[in-house]
């Protein structure tokens, strides 16, 4: 079943690696903090290729013939690599020092300079991991919040609620400084809200869900974003919203699993209150938390009072398994089981 994690005193592991093979630079048991760097590779600064077929004018058959270096050769630069005698004598020339790293249909290909290649650490915390050759893994304790989407991007700084009255046209000279922060706005956010809130240069922008219409606009920033439900006109459960309020003018860590992919909203600290119930599999059961998925009744909250064993047929016309879900506002209602998200809490709820 599809949950999402609100905890204090929890785990949380992030893997750092690089694309390629390289060098790891910490070792286990290493505290590492935001920018420190795990790992590196060296990788070419620039390429060059040179059509030796058509610009010797030259048979592919006679390739061979023709040229003076191969593949995986080392050339320094105005080493000829390919020529061409006659009347006029055609050459190729390495422009720089380098490396033929391809040769295939009648082209070279010379990897030229040297760049590194780096990963850095996206959190502080102790590397409790080392991935041979790519990078490590990244531990430390605290309050988690994880979302449903979000655009890819790490970020990291001081949390702060946006108190603004978007509608009160007395405010709109008067919009906070946010420049690096994480930034929580519980507010409808419309495309010209959110371009507003990226003029401001925050290091993350969190939202109780993001509009259809700013998913394009949220992909092309360089700034973090975080919808904590998805897409739509949703609110923030009450346990969501009482740990952000705990987070307030704190530093916390929005750690991304990808374009696209859950992330998480970290606050690091709590680590004596783990416990080995955190490994546990948190499964749907009465006196569950859970979000609602489907209309009408999307992103609101409730807790199972039922579960029963036998299915049940919907207007929908589909037979499916079921719960009997308490919303915040006392109202009973059956949900298909395909319908709730799990809160997969450990924290102590706050009282409606």
């Amino acid at each position: 079943m599809r949950k999402v994690l609100i905890r204090s005193g929890q785990p949380v592991y992030k893997q750092v690696r690089l694309p390629m093979p390289g060098n790891v630079l910490v070792r286990t048991g290493q505290e590492v903090k935001v920018g420190d760097v795990l790992a590196e590779a060296v990788i070419p600064q620039e390429f060059q290729i040179f059509d030796v077929v058509n610009h010797l004018r030259i048979h592919p058959s006679r390739l061979d013939q023709h040229l003076k270096r191969l593949n995986g050769e080392t050339v320094s630069k105005g080493d000829v690599i390919a020529q061409k005698p006659g009347l006029i004598t055609r050459i190729f020339r390495a422009s720089q020092d380098g490396k033929i790293v391809s040769l295939r249909e009648g082209r070279v290909t010379l990897a030229m300079g040297e760049r590194k290649l780096q990963v850095m650490a996206p959190i502080a915390g102790i590397v409790v991991e080392l991935i041979p050759g790519f990078g490590a893994v990244i531990g430390l304790a605290g309050t988690l919040i994880q979302g449903v989407w979000s655009n890819g991007l790490n970020a990291s700084g001081s949390y702060t609620r946006l108190e603004f009255d978007f509608n009160d046209p007395q405010q709109r000279n008067n919009f906070p400084e946010l420049n690096d922060k994480v930034v929580f706005s519980g507010a409808i956010i419309t495309l010209e809200r959110f371009r507003l809130l990226l003029a401001k240069k925050p290091a993350a922008i969190i939202l109780p869900s993001l509009m259809p219409a700013l998913v394009n606009q949220a992909l092309e920033s360089d700034i973090a974003v975080l919808s904590l439900n998805g897409f739509g006109d949703q609110e923030v459960d009450p346990v969501s919203l009482d740990l952000l309020g705990k987070m307030q003018d704190q530093e916390v860590f929005l750690l991304s699993d990808g374009l696209g992919q859950p992330a998480e909203l970290v606050l690091p600290g709590d680590a004596g209150k783990s416990s080995a119930l955190f490994d546990e599999e948190v499964k749907l059961g009465v006196g569950s938390l859970v979000r609602l998925l489907g209309e009408p009744y999307s992103g609101s909250t409730g807790r199972v009072v039922e579960l029963p064993e036998k299915a049940d047929r919907f207007a929908s016309g589909l037979t499916v398994k079921y719960a009997v879900v308490e919303r915040q506002d006392g109202a009973l209602i059956s949900v298909p089981v395909t319908n709730l998200l799990l809160l997969d809490v450990a924290v102590e709820t706050p009282k409606d």
